[in-house]
């Protein structure tokens, strides 16, 4: 079976997830994508199993995909992993339609607005008016009866197996930019409850570039406070994929402190409900245990890897038992089977995606 993944916006980590999924079906993917998303994809990872085709710098990605259209139409399934307006004229083509097409929807609320205006309202007409099935990025948002929630895949997948490190300190990661959508601000106020209890010294990294520059004093002023017993790292600038997998792969537990709704251009999305976040692909493909918040729905074959907290003393409570207790690699080993269960839901889903006619 020959699957297109096309992806011409920046959802790197969504395109690895899904090629490895379909090579674990047993499928040959050829990707179309930028120059950003074949750079972060792993050196290391199946070179010769995957086709690639690359978006020249400075080349409109309409052109591109009409260079690529024969390759396009030779394909069974087509995965619109990120619906942009530029796939409009693809979409639009009758003669490319002979594969079955997907186009996952990251955020429900937004796609099916009714405000022309928005980004991607173009592609979400097409799509809509039937140009492609609405494919959801997660099991737990399907809903039975409900004509846009009926279909989904976990973009979230296993990769590395969990892994132990005997050293001085605990290495805790926030992944993700800070901005409004998670709660930083939480979790500086956690740490700096938690920093007089702790009995081992804890480094938290930040992965993801500040939003804006509001947010650099308090993390500055948190700097001061919790230091000598917790080191808090945060970055300039856009974290690079290898340094971001490198930090998560030594990485002891995570952080996630998801903010149940989000709000752009005048549309709230609720986390869980009507969109996910990529923080839980995080923690799945690299095994870690994590504290988030106890309104976020799992699947049960991973969320006993995760401690659920409902604002600061909650947070500030876990984290020290987790740091001086080891808690989290309790968790690490607890939690292979539920990720092999986990990997086997995915490629189910899967597997009745690319069943479907």
């Amino acid at each position: 079976m020959k699957i297109g993944l096309i992806e011409l916006s920046a959802h790197s980590e969504v395109l690895e997830s899904l090629i490895r999924q379909t090579l674990d079906v047993g499928a040959r993917p050829t990707v179309y994508t930028n120059p950003f998303c074949a750079a972060a994809y792993p050196e290391t990872a199946e070179p010769t199993a995957v086709e690639w085709h690359v978006c020249p710098p400075g080349l409109p990605y309409t052109e591109f995909l009409e260079k690529c259209k024969a390759s396009i139409s030779s394909q069974d399934h087509l995965f619109l992993i990120t619906p942009v307006d530029s796939l409009c004229p693809l979409l639009s083509d009758t003669s490319a339609r002979s594969a079955t097409w997907h186009c996952l929807v990251h955020n429900l609320n937004t796609f099916t607005s009714s405000d022309g205006n928005r980004p991607s309202a173009a592609i979400a007409k097409l799509v809509l008016q039937g140009a492609a099935d609405v494919l959801l990025p997660d099991l737990r948002l399907m809903k039975s009866g409900a004509p846009l929630r009926g279909r989904a895949i976990n973009i979230a997948y296993p990769q590395h197996p969990p892994a132990e490190f005997v050293r001085d300190e605990v290495r805790c990661s926030v992944p993700g930019r800070i901005y409004s959508g998670r709660d930083h601000a939480e979790v500086l106020s956690a740490l700096e409850a938690a920093a007089p209890r702790l009995t081992r010294r804890l480094r938290v990294d930040f992965l993801g570039e500040h939003a804006t520059e509001e947010t650099r004093p308090a993390v500055e002023a948190a700097r001061s406070v919790v230091a000598p017993s917790v080191e808090i790292r945060d970055h300039p600038g856009y974290v690079a994929q290898e340094e971001f997998d490198r930090t998560l792969a030594e990485a002891d537990f995570l952080i996630l402190p998801v903010a149940e709704r989000l709000t752009r251009n005048g549309i709230t999305e609720t986390r869980g409900q009507t969109c996910v976040t990529g923080n839980i692909h995080d923690m799945v493909r690299f095994g870690l245990p994590a504290l988030m918040p106890a309104f976020y729905p799992l699947s049960d074959r991973i969320d006993g890897m995760t401690a659920r907290y409902g604002g600061i003393p909650s947070l500030a409570d876990l984290i020290v038992t987790w740091v001086n207790t080891g808690e989290f690699n309790r968790r690490k080993r607890a939690a292979a089977p539920g990720l092999e269960a986990y990997r086997a839901e995915c490629l189910s889903a899967m597997r009745r995606q690319l069943a479907r006619p």
